[in-house]
């Protein structure tokens, strides 16, 4: 009967100021997110850079945080981090302790409120306080947070690495356990330090008298309250899935049904990771603020604190309207997911997120003409990450999308590309011998599929090996640069000293080599952030000291489905393959959506 009271009473506390509390941590993870993210990218690329690194793997872990450079970064980061932190708690404590009053207080007095607080305690060096706050904080979204790091591209062989051996687990039970070990006795640390002004020390000594003899009903209510949280997420999660399952099924392709769930549900779950985080913290110091002030009433054996003192009534979280509305929006979120993945394919434009990506070799090259608009599209439309293409020069200097050394088997013309002027080459018909539907598709330049595919898909770009003489290389780093390409395309060749001319044209395109085989450690050279190879010649060993040398994995060109499973088992950054669907369903596919689907379509025959 005591739990549920004060369960009532964090109802009450957040229905106070819950419109300006919400709009408030929106507003504030809204325009300090992106910013932390590019900061945080922009720096961690420093710092890979300075160390000679592309990737950071458990093997080079040590001595890549031992760089002065990396030390520095990573200080700077965790400084704007735990500043940032400071001023989201302290806002929630300012318009939590006006709640407990019964008052209203708008945003900005919140974030007037946070900003005073947080300069207090850096004026008087309670660096303490701020450490404890970020435990609290990875306690609080240890979910969210573990999501988000698997998406990371620097530790994407991180974790995996760590759970895979018995001290990683070890070191990551022993890190959880410090956390709950130090948050159990300050947990209202915050309310010490940030309301009653005290030291850290007298905060600290605080915080362990209310909690004496109340650590496991604290500990209760958290939690059940955490778990609340997590089971609504988890049941709005699935609704959104739904909503998507249902349009895959009634408005797109058979083909593409699984491809396009698989993508969405991607895009919904950062959409409800970055929800629930703002929900979790805000429930969770509601919580700690009755807490806080009944635990402190009874002490000095006074009544129970009034939460409702000026007459707030009482509202009804869970009515009708507020249901439908909830609804609504989740189902507007998987829509809008939906139509993102139909319209720009799959990949996530912040380069720090990753997943294993699929290329379409030379476009989609099973659905149309290759290295054409059409095949650009059908990657697009196929939920392709990366289209590869395949760049030569004409005889006047002008880049164009072509593969084979001459025009034969494209368009029946026993001449190639080097030999003939632009004029000569634009008109020529590349789609009519791939089907009768593609009949006057022409060859493109590399500018107009670069255009082409701005904000659908990001590009390999491969130059062919035109001589040594060519100032092919250059002229396609400057035409990436001049476009505002370089962070959405990467550029490859079978030629070494073609990709060392790219590097020094313009140094921040991603470049990979392509070999068929090889023996020894060329991927470790600086001029190279990744090699491509012919699947059939990659083992685990490879990779792993590829990824040990900080360099990706491209492979390629995987089409068969046990091929596309070994890709994965091995930990293929990159599979290039010409069917992206069958890609996607292999490597992301599962059951339980597979199912879901059959279901769906059971249901809406």
């Amino acid at each position: 009967m005591k739990i549920r009271r004060e369960f009532e009473d964090t109802k009450q506390i957040l229905s106070v100021n819950n419109g300006n509390i919400f709009l408030f941590e929106l507003a504030f993870r809204l325009l300090t997110l992106p910013l932390l993210l590019q900061m945080t990218g922009a720096l961690v690329r420093l710092a890979l850079n300075a160390a000679g690194y592309s990737y950071v793997t458990v093997n080079n872990l040590g001595a890549f945080l031992l760089k002065p450079v990396t030390l520095a970064v990573v200080l700077l980061i965790a400084a704007v981090i735990l500043t940032g932190l400071m001023i989201e708690i302290g806002s929630l404590t300012t318009a939590f302790q006006s709640a407990a009053y019964s008052r209203k207080i708008n945003v900005f007095s919140m974030f007037l409120g946070g900003l005073g607080k947080t300069a207090y305690e850096i004026k008087r060096k309670n660096w303490k306080l701020f450490l404890v706050i970020a435990v609290h904080y990875i306690l609080t979204n240890i979910f969210m947070i573990y999501r988000i790091l698997r998406h990371v591209k620097p530790l994407k062989f991180i974790l995996p690495g760590l759970l895979g051996e018995n001290w990683g687990r070890l070191l990551i039970v022993v890190f959880l356990a410090a956390c709950v070990l130090l948050s159990f006795p300050t947990a209202f640390i915050c309310f010490g330090c940030m309301v009653e002004q005290r030291t850290f020390r007298d905060s600290l000594e605080r915080s362990k008298d209310l909690l004496r003899g109340r650590y496991v009903k604290t500990s209760f209510i958290l939690a059940a309250c955490n778990m609340a949280v997590t089971a609504v997420c988890i049941l709005l999660y699935l609704f959104a899935v739904v909503i998507v399952a249902v349009f895959a099924v009634r408005f797109m392709d058979r083909r593409v049904e699984l491809a396009l769930l698989l993508a969405a549900r991607d895009r919904i779950e950062y959409a409800l990771i970055f929800v629930i985080s703002i929900v979790s913290v805000v429930v969770n110091y509601g919580a700690l603020t009755v807490l806080y002030f009944q635990y402190d009433r009874k002490d000095k054996n006074k009544k129970r604190w009034d939460f409702d003192l000026s007459g707030h009534s009482r509202s009804k979280w869970m009515n009708r309207r507020n249901v439908l509305g909830l609804l609504a929006v989740v189902t507007a979120v998987s829509m809008a997911a939906a139509f993102d993945v139909s319209r720009n394919g799959s990949f996530l434009n912040e380069d720090l997120l990753y997943e294993v990506q699929i290329t379409a070799h030379r476009g989609s090259s099973r659905t149309a003409p290759e290295n054409t608009i059409p095949a650009l599209q059908a990657a697009a439309d196929e939920l392709a990450d990366y289209a590869e293409i395949d760049i030569q020069e004409t005889k006047d200097g002008v880049m164009v999308l072509f593969h084979d050394s001459t025009l034969k088997r494209m368009a029946g013309i026993e001449k190639s590309v080097k030999s003939m002027t632009w004029d000569e080459l634009k008109d020529i018909d590349v789609g009519t011998r791939f089907s009768g539907e593609f009949k006057g598709t022409t060859i493109p330049t590399l500018e107009e599929a670069l255009e082409f595919s701005r904000g659908h898909l990001k590009l390999n770009i491969e130059i062919k090996y035109m001589g040594a003489s060519s100032s092919l290389p250059e002229k396609v780093a400057e035409c990436i640069e001049r476009m505002g390409w370089t962070e959405q395309c990467v550029v490859t060749s079978t030629s070494y000293s073609y990709l060392k001319r790219v590097k020094k044209a313009v140094p921040d395109i991603y470049t990979g080599y392509i070999v068929s085989a090889a023996y020894g450690s060329y991927y470790k050279d600086e001029s190279i952030d990744f090699i491509s190879m012919l699947s059939s010649s990659v083992n685990q060993k490879l990779i792993d000291e590829a990824h040990e040398s900080g360099k990706a994995v491209h492979v390629w060109t995987v089409n068969r489905k046990s091929e596309m499973e070994r890709m994965k088992i091995l930990g293929a950054d990159n599979v290039i393959t010409d069917n992206p669907l069958m890609a996607r369903e292999v490597l992301f596919g599962e059951k339980n959506t597979e199912n879901l689907l059959a279901r769906i379509r059971e249901m809406l025959k």
